[in-house]
């Protein structure tokens, strides 16, 4: 459908539309196409920026580390080889250690400066309070101090404290080694933020899953970190609230000690920079499109505006029969053909035009009026047609329902005359078999096996059930054909007073068969005066619309199925009956024809069209109204408004 439709709208559009639309749509096709795919590029790009960016940070941040480490061993070294240090160490001269020492302690910017001698005894630390108690002390780092070695790594403390960046010298004199200088650093929140200085991202250093540092503004409980994070490649992750690019820095120090740093690399930029990108990919290339497909339009326009003059003539010769007009020849192309030839058809057609106008001027005129006289006819000939029609089946019933009432009133009569002798007749008979039975008592044998045979008692007391209900009936049937003869008033005046709630019941009572099929009968009856009116035709007009009301709650599902039947007295001498039915209700468009001869909404064969448009005619005959309410999925009712005496 919405396909057809499309067809449709395009078919009706303007040449321009219809030359530049295609090329127009094509265009905007490849132009989204390549708008996406120059976003996507770019877009990608910049993700792979990112990371790069995120990989030269965390090699920014590993150099600083290990600057720290080297920075430390190269201090450590400087302090050992001097002559105070040799001396106080080799003859463990603590006063000596710290007057060298102490001084140093603000130019060297260590945690930590300690100093051994050969039996691993600690001669000088200089640790401050909050890292005093840090064990730092490892086997393994004075394991190789005494043999000589000098160290650059990283050792864990006791705890949940932090680990040391450690750089170690060995101390020797002429005899050999005499003890060792150890530099710390403690890898601390200051640490991380002096590193993070030159980069301004966000870094958290690791031992497993507990958190040893970061450079967070607030503490850190925990952190969303998994082993098998610890890749060489950047891994995406989500912490308070923000998508962070992680990158992992590893430390391995002695006894087998493994901490991670985690670079983590916001990517809030990241984001801005892809709706920036987008922005301005997007606005340039809409307005692009925009003023291709307004110049594309206007092209085609130019392109088409010959073949549009062409067209406006030939319709305004159409519309207007003026063959005086002539098409503007602009070039000998083939378009200033078909003009030329256009112009040429014009003058041939406002000639033959001319001549016909003249030869069928006077027949014109001649069959207007014979057509106008027709129509009066065939409008007449319907509507004498329909009230025949309806005359003659009303009259028809009329006849045929006071026959049959004639015809049926003689057995009644017949029956019902002779129920009264035959009660007695049998009421007698049972006296006798009575007074039989008293006067012998003792019968004999054949009578009492017939008296069993034929049971006498019950047979005597369903006779005269029988009786009673044979009486009943015909009492029933005679009431029936009384109103058989009322509803045709064959043989009563055409004008006289009647009582209209009288030639409602008969109505009903004739469509009795119909009510016993589930539809209830409301009657609102008010005491209304003798109304002067012609009886057979207004039965004629309950008939028909009782009939339709019950046709209408038949054939739907609508609950419940009500008739209700409203009789009043109005002011200024008039009476008031109201039919209204719970049927499916009329639609206005239907509403708006119901009383227009032959129209009908059953189907062919059900309904003729001729029922209301009789009744509203019999209405305005009798000087009075009928109007219709209806509601769809309300039902419908008929108002008929009569004077009493018309």
């Amino acid at each position: 459908m919405s396909i057809m439709h499309s067809e449709s709208s395009y078919s009706r559009a303007s040449l321009p539309i219809k030359i530049s639309l295609p090329f127009i749509f094509a265009f905007l096709i490849f132009w989204v196409l390549g708008v996406l795919l120059i976003g996507k590029h770019f877009s990608r790009q910049l993700d792979i920026d990112q990371r790069e960016r995120a990989t030269e940070l965390a090699s920014l941040v590993e150099r600083e580390l290990n600057r720290e480490l080297t920075n430390l061993r190269r201090s450590a070294r400087l302090l050992a080889n001097e002559d105070p240090i040799i001396k106080g160490t080799s003859q463990s001269d603590r006063i000596l250690l710290k007057q060298r020492i102490l001084p140093s302690t603000a130019v060297l910017e260590t945690n930590v400066i300690m100093v051994f001698n050969r039996d691993r005894e600690v001669l000088v630390d200089t640790r401050s309070l909050p890292f005093r108690d840090l064990d730092i002390r490892t086997e393994a780092v004075l394991d190789s101090l005494m043999v000589g070695a000098s160290l650059s790594t990283v050792v864990g403390s006791t705890g949940d404290r932090p680990p040391i960046l450690l750089g170690t010298a060995p101390i020797k004199d002429n005899a050999g080694v005499v003890g060792g200088a150890l530099l710390g650093t403690v890898l601390s929140d200051e640490l991380l933020l002096q590193i993070n200085s030159s980069i301004d991202e966000q870094i958290v250093a690791l031992s497993g899953q507990q958190v040893l540092a970061s450079t967070f503004s607030s503490e850190i409980d925990s952190f969303p970190w998994e082993e098998e994070n610890h890749v060489e490649s950047s891994v995406m992750m989500s912490f308070k609230g923000e998508s962070y690019l992680a990158q992992v820095v590893s430390l391995d120090g002695l006894d087998k000690e493994h901490f991670e740093v985690i670079l983590l690399v916001s990517q809030a930029p990241l984001h801005r920079a892809k709706a920036r990108l987008w922005t301005l990919v997007l606005i340039p290339g809409t307005i692009g499109a925009a003023l291709l497909s307004i110049i594309g339009y206007y092209l085609a326009k130019w392109i088409a505006s010959p073949i549009q003059e062409i067209t406006e003539v030939a319709l305004n010769v159409v519309k207007d029969n003026n063959y005086s007009l002539q098409v503007p020849v602009r070039g000998q192309d083939e378009i200033g053909m078909l003009a030329v030839s256009l112009n040429q058809l014009i003058e041939w057609v406002g000639q033959y035009t001319q001549e016909l106008e003249l030869s069928a001027h006077t027949l014109e005129a001649r069959v207007d009026a014979r057509t106008k006289e027709l129509s009066e006819a065939i409008a007449q000939l319907k509507e004498t047609q329909a009230q025949l029609i309806q005359t003659e089946k009303m009259s028809s019933l009329g006849q045929m329902v006071a026959g049959i009432a004639h015809e049926i009133n003689n057995p009644i009569n017949f029956i019902q005359g002779n129920v009264a002798p035959l009660s007695g007749y049998f009421s007698d008979l049972v006296d006798l078999l009575e007074t039989y039975q008293a006067e012998y008592p003792n019968p004999s044998d054949s009578i009492l096996e017939k008296k069993e045979e034929i049971e006498i008692d019950f047979l005597l007391e369903d006779s005269a059930k029988i009786l009673s209900s044979v009486k009943i009936g015909t009492q029933r049937v005679r009431d029936i054909v009384v109103s058989l003869r009322n509803f045709s008033r064959l043989d009563e005046a055409t004008i006289k007073d009647v009582d209209l709630c009288e030639g409602l019941d008969s109505t009903l009572l004739i469509l009795n068969h119909r009510v016993k099929e589930g539809i209830d009968i409301v009657k609102a009856y008010e005491p209304l005066p003798l109304v002067r009116c012609s009886p057979a035709q207004l039965n004629q007009v309950f008939t028909n619309i009782i009939a339709n009301a019950l046709d209408a709650m038949l054939e739907t599902d609508s609950q419940p199925k009500q008739l209700e039947i409203t009789t009043r007295t109005l002011s200024e001498n008039r009476v008031q009956i109201c039919i209204r039915d719970t049927g499916p209700g009329m639609p206005p468009e239907v509403k708006a024809k119901i009383f227009d001869p032959f129209f009908t909404t059953k189907p062919i064969g059900k309904g003729t069209g001729l029922g209301l448009g009789i009744c509203f005619k019999i209405i305005q005959q009798h000087q009075g109204t009928i109007e219709v309410n209806s509601e769809i999925g309300k039902g419908t009712e008929f108002v008929i408004t009569l004077p009493i005496s018309a």
